[in-house]
């Protein structure tokens, strides 16, 4: 039977069975933001009062590393099977099934939290304000202008949602490793990406993140982290990009050419026990809502 379009960010369950763990300098993705939030926060039960919010929250997957910090937690997905799955998992939370655009333009100025919580899903709403996707083909607005204020909104609206001495945690794909670049070439098969490519979502991000910080807003860091997404077999790292990375969209999943390609690609990276290792890379960037500067400084010249 052929794959609904999108299904793997649509059924919870698809998507679990196709997701690879993901792993940096022999740590998973998730426990790189555990490990992170206990740098800022220290253990959870020491610090467990933030007003939490993890936008294109999936079922939840990452956000069981930021739960255990939570006096209040929300998750924001617009998938409705993917919410569904959400609230099973954290059923006190407050679940919102919405897109991230739509979120924050509701939150802002109303809202306020202490720790927010992106992983792997902010390239999707900021690519979405210049084109969108269906299974019957891509829509480009055709309007930069329009787009490009579009995400200036969007960030603006994320910005101004960190409580004073909040931070925004993200994890952000790398666009120049090896596994992206092959999801760029095929993708661009059907629409070139806008601006500078498969890159301008994160370039986009971090200049706004750029700017908020020029204007006194709060401090960014960001760190780079080569890794390998791990599956058990060929078969299954080649379901990764027909499910994960082409989202089942029937013009490049049932075009041979496209399979051989990724099959070619995965085969090359097969380890001899079977197993393959996926060239990955992730941006671990964390923008920190506090203006006091002397904090840089070394402590007998604050």
């Amino acid at each position: 039977m052929k794959e609904p379009f999108n299904i793997g960010y649509a059924d919870a369950s698809v998507y679990q069975d196709m997701l690879p763990p993901h792993y940096y300098c022999g740590r998973e993705d998730i426990d790189l933001i555990s490990d992170h939030l206990r740098r800022i926060y220290g253990e959870s039960h020491q610090h467990s009062r933030l007003r939490v919010l993890d936008l294109g929250c999936g079922p939840g997957r990452v956000t069981t590393a930021l739960a255990p910090y939570a006096h209040t937690l929300t998750g924001t997905d617009k998938s409705s099977g993917m919410i569904a799955h959400f609230r099973d998992r954290f059923p006190a939370a407050e679940a919102v099934c919405a897109d991230t655009e739509t979120v924050l333009a509701h939150f802002a100025g109303n809202r306020h939290f202490d720790l927010i919580g992106s992983f792997w899903s902010m390239s999707y709403p900021l690519l979405e304000c210049y084109e969108t996707t269906t299974a019957d083909g891509v829509i480009v607005t055709n309007d930069l202008d329009s787009s490009t204020a579009r995400v200036h909104a969007l960030l603006t609206h994320l910005i101004d949602l960190l409580a004073t001495d909040g931070h925004l945690v993200m994890l952000f794909f790398d666009a120049a490793t090896a596994e992206q670049r092959l999801v760029t070439r095929l993708w661009e098969r059907i629409q070139p990406f806008p601006g500078t490519g498969r890159d301008f979502t994160w370039q986009l991000l971090l200049g706004a993140l750029q700017d908020a910080e020029a204007a006194g807003r709060g401090h960014l860091t960001t760190h780079r982290l080569p890794g390998v997404a791990l599956t058990p077999s060929v078969e299954a790292a080649v379901d990764w990009f027909r499910i994960g990375h082409l989202n089942t969209y029937p013009d490049l999943v049932e075009d041979p050419d496209v399979i051989a390609e990724i099959t070619g690609f995965v085969q090359a990276h097969a380890h001899r026990d079977g197993r393959v290792l996926i060239p990955s890379g992730v941006h671990l960037l964390d923008f920190h809502a506090h203006t006091d500067r002397t904090t840089h400084l070394p402590s007998e010249l604050q």
